[in-house]
Order: C-alpha cells, then structure tokens, then sequence
C-alpha cells in the first residue's frame, strides 16, 4: 500500500511538472520566438494547460477541490490584474500572491483560537462527510492535538511565506524563460520539503501518543504501573 501511495505520488507529481512547468515554457518560448506576441500575452497563454486540467478534474470528480479551487482563483485574480494594467513580471508571480497570502494567514492565525491548519486538515482529512468532521471537531478538547495542530500550522505558514518570498526575488532577476523552467521545480522542492517535515513530525507525534491522545509509557512507567 506504501509503496503504491509512493508511486500515485511521483506520478501526480510529474503530471503537475509538465503541466505547470514544461508546458508553459514551450508556449511561452513559441509564442515570443516565432509569433512574436507580447511577454504578457505569452505569460497568459501559458495558464492554459492548468486551466484545462483543472476543468478536466472538476468535470471528472464532479466537485471544485482545493487545489483546482487555487488554480481557478488564481486565473480569476490573474485576469483582474492583467485588466488593471498589470506587468509581466508581477503576472509571474500571480501564485505567490496566494501561497504568501495563504502563510501570513496561518502565521496570524495562531493568534486566535483556532488557527488556519485547523481549518485545512479538516478539510483534507474528512472529505466534508458530517460525521468525520463531527469526530475532528471533538479532539480539539484535547491539548496534544491542538499544540500539533499549531505546530503544522507553523511549518506550513512559515514555510509558504518563504516559498512566496523566493519566487518573487526570481521573478524580479531571472530571464523569464528561465523562471518558467524552474519556478515549479522550486515551487515543489519547498512544498515538498514542508510536507517531509510534517510527515515525520507526525510520525514522532503519533508515536508518543500511540492514537490515543495520551503519552506512551515508557517500560519503567509500566512496572511501576504494576
């Protein structure tokens, strides 16, 4: 099963490569070598291939997800920016307007009762069926969960804003074809990297607490137990 959730992994990940990075970047070469069009109506072109895949899955699951959700609201604020007047180089990094929006929204958010992953792990881990969400709410009584819940929620506020940051500065010194080439690359790498970090921060927390939202005794908690 492991190695089957792996390998569905690596796949959806090269899809989203070609989709978001190897696509765009033959458009965008195309259309400003040959067509000769305008670095922002190539740029707009390239939003294409993750329009269509996004209507493809909205058509095939029946529902918007998250991600296609992101993905059309990225289109939607794109299109109010380019009708405002809006560069190139900002256009580039339409999606670090959201991911660096997204990080400064969890990293306020622990200011309040319930913070932003609260809010996100819901979503991913009930598939909005009443009942699971039901079971989610409850275990916020529970003070471990709400300190891992925080604790995710920090990984991914600051590791987004970070994601934000480092587009931009590429967006403002790369050649544009070269950005288009390696923007998903790094993209992924720090998105990817968060997701290695909660993933083990998971392990460790669920180790501890064995499923039940208690600490695991150690051996010589037990025999004193005895």
């Amino acid at each position: 099963m492991e190695k089957a959730n792996r390998a569905a992994m690596i796949k959806s990940l090269a899809i989203s490569l070609v989709i978001n990075g190897v696509l765009p970047f033959i458009i965008y070469t195309l259309l400003t070598t040959y067509a000769h069009v305008t670095d922002l109506m190539a740029l707009l072109a390239t939003g294409v291939p993750s329009l269509i895949d996004s209507v493809v899955g909205i058509i095939r699951h029946r529902r918007i997800d998250f991600l296609a959700g992101i993905v059309l609201f990225g289109i939607v604020i794109s299109l109010i920016f380019i009708a405002l007047g809006g560069s190139a180089r900002l256009y580039l990094i339409r999606e670090s307007f959201l991911t660096g929006a997204y990080g400064v929204a969890c990293v306020v958010s622990l200011l309040f009762p319930r913070p932003l992953g609260f809010y996100t792990g819901r979503y991913f881990m009930t598939g909005n069926d009443p009942k699971r969400i039901e079971n989610f709410n409850s275990l916020w009584q529970y003070p471990q969960f709400r300190s891992m819940i925080r604790m995710q929620t920090t990984f991914w506020g600051v590791g987004t804003i970070l994601e934000a940051v480092i587009r931009g500065y590429m967006a403002f010194t790369m050649p544009i074809a070269q950005f288009l080439a390696v923007s998903p690359i790094v993209n992924w790498g720090i998105i990817g990297g968060i997701i290695v970090v909660s993933i083990f921060y998971m392990r460790g927390w669920k180790q501890k607490y064995d499923g039940t939202l208690r600490p695991q005794e150690t051996n010589e908690q037990q025999e004193q137990t005895a």
